[in-house]
């Protein structure tokens, strides 16, 4: 293919820049120096993340008769299975702000909404657009004080996304849209060809919606994300053997596809994110190693109001009750 080819070269700017090179140049990225007390703050985050997921849990992907035979502990004397209707995918995500209070959370509903585009970060990127944009501080402003104001574009700048599994090139261009600063992702989806990583090294410098910088949670030695990478390729190389779904032992047409989604229905997968959530219930400020810790800026600057890690856990901890009793799954976060 030459370059009279669709699309031409561009005369300029980064994809010209890597347009003769290897593709690792374009994906691979420098990798991020994190500080202890951070890693501390990003595990927090992590195991709140991958909480939800287990308090939500629903694994019915085919419906809720057949066989599952991946889910065989998650099976009741009755013979159905845990998880109740699908909604959608085992996949959540928080939003975290600078000060190191979780925002919102969201979940993919893909199902619940007979949609393919209802991706926990995307859904979560625009509500919380929705709340920043609603809110009107008017009632408690000074009167002599000149309103609020911030440009959409700049108002998720300081916030980080947990999300459970590595994000789609939807969800990493609204978040390249919504300005988020960056992305933490506790399992690799092997199907997105690191489109984040790829559209991180194709930004312009000074461009004005910078996608978030991708950070895969082994940089800061997340047990669980080695776990899941290795059950799922188990699952991949014995689904075709052992179906993931079946209507009945005979069934001539089982579903033995390798899908991530459904890996994340398994008894694997939710033995992991079921540990998880009990690590996170049970991490206390007396378990913190670095609990006084206070993320700065990178002019080495500290916001007013950042948290200490031992803040943080305590305000993760209240939102994930908050999240169980009051923000239940699909209501309100069903539209």
């Amino acid at each position: 293919m030459d370059d009279s080819s669709y699309p031409p070269r561009p005369r300029e700017g980064p994809l010209n820049d890597y347009w003769d090179k290897p593709v690792k140049d374009l994906v691979l990225l420098a990798t991020p120096v994190l500080d202890a007390g951070q890693q501390e703050r990003h595990t927090i985050f992590s195991l709140l993340t991958m909480a939800l997921v287990a308090e939500y849990w629903n694994g019915n992907k085919r419906g809720n008769l057949g066989e599952y035979p991946w889910r065989e502990q998650q099976k009741r004397p009755n013979g159905d299975y845990v998880g109740g209707d699908y909604l959608g995918h085992n996949i959540a995500c928080i939003g975290v702000d600078g000060r190191g209070d979780v925002i919102d959370f969201d979940f993919n509903h893909n199902d619940l909404l007979n949609s393919s585009v209802e991706h926990a970060e995307s859904r979560l990127i625009r509500r919380v657009f929705s709340l920043t944009q609603l809110y009107d501080d008017w009632a408690t402003r000074n009167p002599t004080d000149p309103p609020k104001s911030a440009g959409y574009s700049t108002l998720l700048s300081n916030v980080t996304v947990y999300t459970s599994l590595e994000s789609c090139s939807q969800c990493s261009g609204i978040m390249a849209l919504g300005s988020v600063k960056d992305v933490v992702f506790l399992q690799r989806d092997p199907g997105q060809s690191s489109i984040g990583n790829i559209l991180r090294k194709l930004s312009p410098v000074g461009m004005r919606y910078k996608p978030p910088l991708p950070l895969p949670a082994d940089l800061f030695g997340f047990r669980y994300f080695d776990k899941l990478q290795k059950d799922y390729e188990t699952f991949m190389q014995g689904v075709a053997k052992r179906p993931f779904w079946r209507r009945s032992a005979d069934d001539p047409k089982p579903d033995v596809s390798p899908s991530i989604t459904s890996f994340l229905c398994t008894d694997d997968a939710y033995q992991s994110f079921t540990q998880a959530r009990d690590d996170f219930r049970a991490f206390t400020a007396e378990n913190l190693k670095y609990p006084d810790y206070k993320p700065v800026a990178a002019d080495n600057t500290m916001a007013p109001g950042v948290r200490s890690n031992a803040e943080a856990l305590a305000r993760a901890h209240q939102f994930l009750t908050y999240a169980v009793t009051s923000g239940h799954r699909g209501t309100p976060h069903k539209l």
